[in-house]
């Protein structure tokens, strides 16, 4: 059989949109076939009546019976198209998958964050938060970036750092940028701790702590000198042992995807340069810009910064790049890459006197990139960020808040929300979600409705509004 190598692009491309799985949730996964992609490092972000491709691997004798998308709110089956080959989707590892899966998506599917369910003859698969659904391209939008998060390392408080990384999504959601990159080193010892695994993606519902799947944004992973069997590469030293690891436990090392005019290269340069093919990878990167079409703007994500970065720009020529690994290099962005500054670092989630992310605005028309926050990009989550402070998760106060008068649970016929921006910049298109009674008409006031939509047992209302820095800003709803 003609084995083909794939390089995974998504070309067509809130709440707590994850589908909850149980810890024994991957084991039986990988006795039901697996889903490469988008999972995990991955996400598709596909239009309204368009498709998006899933990649498939299939155990023997195992077909796609139906396939559903999973919200908060809706069950949606849609149809499906599956074609059966041989294809590598890791150029380090070797791996490969044997279906490709066209999933076409109907035109009135609201726009949320879906997880991707396949029924197969030998039962379910489910890749949560899998599918991001939009209704266009923005003319303008938001990319969040976060790092070296370090989940679960000896020594540190693994909840307390779960919970940062939460207050991050809860800003993020906010915020409503359509990307969130999370730029490597994010989770330790997870091969003996299967429950760790599903806390990254899940979170702890009962303390009220996110996991990646409830970012309402696409999210995007980059590997880590970290992520791999030992913890440390430098130890492991073994680049294939180390490739397989990665697939197992987060999907793609490398892949590309675009957005409008947006072009987004995710490569790996942390297990050695020579060892991941720093080279062959830009290579590929580059023939799939050939192919995507230039666009008008190309991010390259890694996780190390200096000539492994150096060399990957080279060759498809950058406009922007963003990486974690250097924990404190952040207040000296943007870097300079062969000649030009414009890498962007992200302080480290784990250290104790850190609690920030980088935030960038794209315009989609005419490709300009810029951090919102200023020169360096830096936002720091809360308004007084000590390190005694951002120890103790009772003193926060966060810089971006989104307060509901009634509890937003389907139960109240109005509803009034506050967001309270302490931010020296604005938010623009920030988000609030309502969710109301069925069966009722609604006026919606301080606000913008982008969409509105019957779940299964609630009435959803997503609304924008801009919000000025250092300022409040309230929406309300009622019935009519």
């Amino acid at each position: 059989m003609k084995i083909t190598r794939r390089n995974f692009s998504i070309v067509t491309v809130a709440g707590w949109a994850g589908t909850f799985l149980p810890a024994r949730a991957l084991e039986l996964e990988l006795s039901r076939g697996r889903i490469i992609a988008p999972w995990r490092a991955t996400t598709a972000i596909v239009k309204q009546g368009k498709s998006f491709e899933v990649w498939f691997d299939a155990v023997n004798g195992q077909s796609v019976e139906s396939i559903e998308l999973r919200s908060d709110f809706l069950s949606l089956p849609v149809k499906h198209r599956t074609t059966q080959g041989k294809w590598v989707y890791d150029e380090i590892s070797g791996n490969t998958y044997n279906t490709q899966i066209d999933v076409q998506v109907p035109e009135n599917v609201p726009a949320d964050r879906y997880a991707l369910h396949i029924k197969t003859s030998v039962g379910e698969v489910v890749s949560g938060g899998a599918v991001k659904v939009i209704r266009e391209f923005r003319n303008e939008y938001y990319v969040l970036q976060f790092s070296d998060v370090h989940r679960w390392q000896g020594g540190y408080d693994g909840k307390h750092i779960m919970r940062k990384v939460s207050e991050i999504l809860k800003i993020s959601n906010i915020i409503d940028p359509e990307i969130v990159f999370e730029t490597g080193d994010n989770m330790y010892n997870v091969i003996k701790h299967p429950e760790r695994e599903h806390a990254y993606y899940y979170g702890f519902p009962l303390d009220g702590i996110l996991g990646m799947n409830h970012a309402a944004g696409a999210t995007f992973l980059v590997p880590g000198n970290h992520d791999s069997p030992s913890n440390s590469f430098t130890k492991d030293k073994n680049v294939l042992e180390t490739a397989r690891f990665y697939n197992r436990y987060y999907g793609l090392g490398t892949y590309n995807f675009a957005y409008g005019n947006g072009r987004y290269c995710v490569f790996n340069n942390a297990w050695g340069v020579d060892a991941v093919d720093v080279d062959g990878q830009s290579k590929r990167a580059f023939q799939w810009l050939e192919k995507a079409g230039p666009g008008n703007f190309v991010l390259g994500a890694a996780h190390i910064r200096g000539g492994e970065f150096e060399r990957f720009d080279r060759i498809t020529h950058v406009d922007v790049g963003i990486c974690g690994h250097n924990h404190h290099l952040a207040p000296e962005n943007p870097h300079p890459v062969n000649g030009t500054s414009k890498l962007f670092v992200a302080n480290s989630v784990r250290e104790p006197e850190h609690f920030e992310f980088n935030l960038f605005r794209v315009n989609n028309q005419t490709g300009e990139c810029f951090p919102v926050s200023g020169n360096n990009g830096r936002c720091n989550v809360l308004q007084v960020s000590s390190r005694e402070i951002i120890a103790d998760s009772n003193q926060w106060k966060s810089n971006l808040e989104l307060v509901y008068e009634a509890k937003n649970d389907g139960k109240a016929e109005s509803n009034v929300a506050t967001i309270l921006n302490h931010y020296a910049f604005p938010i623009t298109d920030a988000k609030v979600r309502f969710v109301m009674p069925k069966g009722r008409k609604y006026n919606v006031f301080g606000g913008k409705v982008e969409q509105a939509f019957d779940g299964h047992d609630y009435h959803i209302v997503d609304v924008k509004l801009d919000v000025p820095e250092d300022s409040i800003k309230t929406v309300a709803i009622e019935s009519v």
